[in-house]
């Protein structure tokens, strides 16, 4: 483990590497209060308050890996909302430059910190971000005012709060603001260091993370780029889009992996140490071994995706059932069910024999509530 204080410009302004944000990473969701928070602070010690100002410690994994154009890869592990926000910091000065027809500044801020100049067109943007984003800050990057964005993106809502805050007026507060700007960088390299442990400290309290983002890190970090992005596309990935409550649009990943839980350890998980239990039952990084515990999960959440979402059973009958207790809000039940329903599914036991224990489950409900 290396760590240093450099200032922020530096740092991003380092020729030929690229910023990888890992696949295993939770969305961008800095919202325009902590936008306006950086921007503040940026024209404070603009203005000469500070001669400098902290903003935190990014870390990232250096396995010496680079592209086949020798563009040096660090992956992310912390600090990936700072590191976007600061690119789009830039991105709106980028934008106000061509605005301006000041080719200086555009030149400058365009090769010093949003591309590597002499690399192919895929490989460009110094910062990579996951798929979700990729085409938001290519879209940023192209400029072009007769493109509109389709689709939604925190990276275009928090861009167009900083190009609106951004102007000819305090442009030289705000650059003098960000030459003033500290990191502490962490590097780190996967066979010395202990990524996955100094994650788990930077986020120990619990407050910033799920207990899903937590399990997706612990099982995708210590993979190579190549195997993370396979066992997400093949696994997580759809994991995490069965459960979901489609209808609040709202992530049920952390109450599936409790349920799973339950289900094969016959007890019940506290909410708040999901991940220690998951941790606890698959202390394994190995591939193969991986995919053997992700596979019955899988299996397992296309049924829970019909207990939450009762609209996607297309059984008329079983459907009625499901939204029955759906109202009654069994969510007690869910360990016992999602195993029934895939027994039904595999023809274990009739249709009639499942609805009967779907209506078992309602009755000894009522009877409690009697």
């Amino acid at each position: 483990m290396k760590a240093s204080e450099t200032q922020v410009q530096k740092f991003l302004s380092v020729t030929e590497t690229r910023f990888v944000i890992p696949i295993y990473q939770r969305n961008y969701d800095w919202s325009v209060t902590q936008c306006k928070q950086l921007l503040d602070d940026i024209k404070h010690v603009g203005r000469g308050f500070e001669d400098a100002h902290f903003i935190g410690s990014v870390v990232y994994i250096h396995d010496d890996i680079y592209t086949s154009t020798d563009i040096k890869e660090l992956s992310i592990i912390d600090g990936q909302q700072r590191l976007t926000t600061l690119t789009l910091i830039y991105l709106a000065i980028y934008h106000l430059a061509i605005e301006l027809n000041d080719e200086n500044l555009k030149t400058r801020i365009y090769e010093l910190y949003l591309v590597n100049k002499f690399a192919p067109e895929g490989e460009k943007t110094k910062l990579q971000p996951t798929p979700q984003n990729l085409d938001a800050l290519n879209y940023l990057l192209r400029a072009d005012n007769t493109e509109e964005f389709s689709g939604y993106s925190r990276i275009i809502d928090n861009f167009e709060y900083f190009r609106g805050e951004i102007n000819q007026d305090n442009l030289p507060i705000i650059l003098d603001g960000l030459s003033k700007l500290m990191i502490v960088e962490i590097s780190l390299e996967r066979q010395k260091d202990n990524p996955q442990r100094i994650f788990e400290s930077l986020n120990s309290t619990g407050l910033e993370l799920s207990q899903a983002d937590l399990i997706r890190n612990y099982i995708l970090m210590d993979l190579d780029r190549k195997n993370q992005d396979r066992i997400y596309r093949d696994y997580w990935e759809l994991i995490e889009s069965l459960a979901k409550d489609e209808e609040k649009n709202a992530s049920k990943v952390s109450d599936f992996i409790r349920d799973y839980l339950t289900l094969i350890n016959k007890k019940i998980p506290n909410k708040n140490k999901v991940y220690e239990e998951f941790k606890s039952k698959f202390p394994t990084s190995d591939i193969l071994e991986l995919e053997a515990i992700l596979s019955p999960i899988k299996s397992l959440a296309k049924f829970y995706n019909k207990l939450i979402n009762p609209k996607n059973e297309t059984d008329i009958e079983i459907r009625r059932q499901l939204e029955y207790i759906d109202q009654l809000e069994i969510k007690v039940a869910y360990p016992f069910l999602i195993k029934v329903y895939e027994d039904y599914s595999n023809k274990i036991i009739s249709k009639d024999d499942f609805l009967e224990i779907l209506s078992f489950v309602q009755s000894y409900v009522w009877r409690r509530f009697v």
